[in-house]
């Protein structure tokens, strides 16, 4: 499968598989990567079909913004990141990316590009979607407990 195709299938996928409330995104797609976001591009949920070395998806969420809101960001999800890994597993990494964007993510490798692995893909986003947004909008914190479900599997036995 070509990678446009699939990424556009992801998408697909993610937004049948969303509550209804968080079903609204937009996309933005460029190469090897597309975008998910909601009111700014900036800060977006990305799956990146990384090659080379590494042969992982990339899936989580991107602070793209400035390096304050960025960090501002990191630090609330990184203070909440307990329950972020209990929802999501321990996969999920939160960091500073470079110096002046943050995420917080997960590696998916995969073998190959196909309807299978878009599946899969787009099950990991929307968990983390319910989980994390919450936490980064207005008025974000108390509605964290209702997002966190059950631990799941991890995403390759899925």
């Amino acid at each position: 499968m070509r990678v446009n195709d699939f990424l556009e299938l992801v998408a697909h996928e993610t937004r049948k598989q969303l509550p209804a409330r968080w079903r609204s995104f937009r996309t933005w797609k460029r190469y090897t990567l597309i975008q998910i976001y909601y009111s700014q591009r900036s800060i977006h949920y990305e799956v990146w079909v990384r090659g080379g070395n590494i042969h992982a998806l990339e899936i989580g969420l991107h602070c793209e913004a400035d390096a304050v809101t960025n960090r501002a960001v990191l630090e609330k999800l990184d203070a909440r990141l307990f329950e972020i890994k209990h929802a999501l597993g321990d996969q999920i990494e939160a960091e500073q990316w470079t110096k002046s964007w943050t995420r917080v993510h997960e590696l998916m490798p995969y073998a190959k590009l196909d309807d299978h692995t878009a599946q899969v893909a787009a099950r990991r986003l929307a968990a983390m979607i319910p989980v994390i947004q919450p936490l980064i909008e207005p008025g974000a914190g108390t509605r964290m407990r209702r997002a966190v479900g059950k631990r799941p599997a991890s995403p390759t036995s899925r």
